[in-house]
């Protein structure tokens, strides 16, 4: 299960971000590319809610 990750600069690498880690423990940093896809993902799968019948 992929899980969120904030990474810290190292001595190895600059990255100050987010990452997915794998089952391997790799970190997969997190790209504005990969935002907007699951905005746009959620945005086909949201089901706006009926407005409600007034009575009388």
């Amino acid at each position: 299960m992929n899980r969120l990750h904030y990474s810290q600069a190292s001595s190895r690498r600059e990255f100050n971000g987010a990452a997915l880690v794998d089952e391997q423990g790799r970190e997969i940093p997190i790209t504005e590319a990969m935002i907007l896809r699951a905005c746009r993902e959620l945005e086909q799968a949201w089901h706006y809610p009926t407005p409600a019948r007034k009575a009388g």
